[in-house]
């Protein structure tokens, strides 16, 4: 755990009000606290920079109230106005200086201010790369309000496929280098290890995740944003077997993941670039099992 959480909730807390994200601070900050939103920036990255963690837990606020409960409303079943939205957001992304455009809610001023200081201090290259990853996610997000106005559930690959994106783990494995002050030399980011690394972790988180808010979603008739949901929906399986079915499926992906673990983190006699692999690998490590242990003690019921 970072020794800055504290600091960061405060941080979040101010920063969420400025930002029009909440209408009643002392409710929001019993949310906060209620819901461990700083302290799941801290179980991520532990070895994040106090300014590194504040940046984290603003994400985490944002990600989790409002953005994601934007979608459990009237707007997740509004396919225009939705895409309106989700194509301001991700029109941020490619703008020399990320600011949103006119009249646009408080949600995306305040998304186009994270990643203006995400990039801060990063390289082009790293900004491309996280920027692509925030594409899928709010390309994800707009799919996911598709399919519910078409009554749509996936099959079980589908579904989890999309959670890779629409849970962010991606975006949140970039920002590892940024909040940590040490960015990956991008030849070692796109090698063929780490990339396979993070989108296996990707999938441990989502699967996690979803076996922690099945019960959660099913109440709301949100079935086919979550696998355990879609196993029973699509495939007829009860609970025990559709938890069955998954934790068989988690089993898989941990030992995939140790596996490319010890591969890409010893470079042996690679040159230094390479050995920032052991650093990456050492916080993809850490957001699996953070976000883990968040999911099962967050007073949220989870994302």
């Amino acid at each position: 755990m970072s020794p800055h959480v504290d600091r960061a909730r405060e941080h979040t807390s101010a920063w969420m009000y400025r930002f029009g994200l909440a209408d009643d601070r002392r409710a929001n900050d019993r949310r906060l606290r209620d819901w461990m939103i700083s302290e799941l920036a801290g179980l991520c990255y532990p070895d994040a920079t106090a300014e590194g963690l504040d940046l984290a837990s603003d994400l985490m606020g944002w990600y989790f109230a409002p953005f994601d409960d934007l979608f459990d409303g009237d707007l997740g079943r509004d396919t225009a106005r939705s895409a309106r939205l989700l194509g301001e957001m991700t029109a941020i992304l490619d703008r020399p200086v990320p600011v949103p455009g006119p009249a646009q809610p408080p949600v995306v001023h305040a998304f186009a201010d994270l990643f203006r200081r995400s990039i801060t201090g990063m390289s082009p290259a790293w900004r491309a790369r996280a920027a692509h990853h925030w594409k899928g996610y709010l390309a994800g997000q707009y799919a996911e309000v598709v399919d519910r106005c078409r009554d749509l559930v996936p099959d079980a690959r589908s579904c989890l496929h999309r959670r890779v994106s629409t849970t962010s783990t991606l975006v949140v494995d970039d920002l590892l280098e940024r909040v940590n002050g040490e960015e990956v030399d991008d030849l070692v980011a796109h090698m063929p290890h780490l990339s396979q690394l993070r989108r296996i972790g990707a999938e441990i988180v989502a699967i996690n995740n979803d076996v922690v808010s099945a019960d959660r979603e099913k109440a709301r008739g949100d079935v086919a944003n979550n696998l355990v949901l879609v196993l029973e929906t699509v495939e007829g399986l009860g609970r025990d077997a559709a938890l069955h079915r998954v934790a068989g499926m988690l089993r898989e992906r941990y030992e995939r993941f140790e596996q490319l673990e010890r591969h890409a983190a010893d470079p042996g006699r690679a040159a230094p670039p390479v050995a920032g692999a052991r650093r990456a690998v050492a916080g993809l490590r850490d957001i699996v099992a953070g976000t883990f242990l968040w999911d099962n003690t967050t007073g949220r019921g989870a994302t």
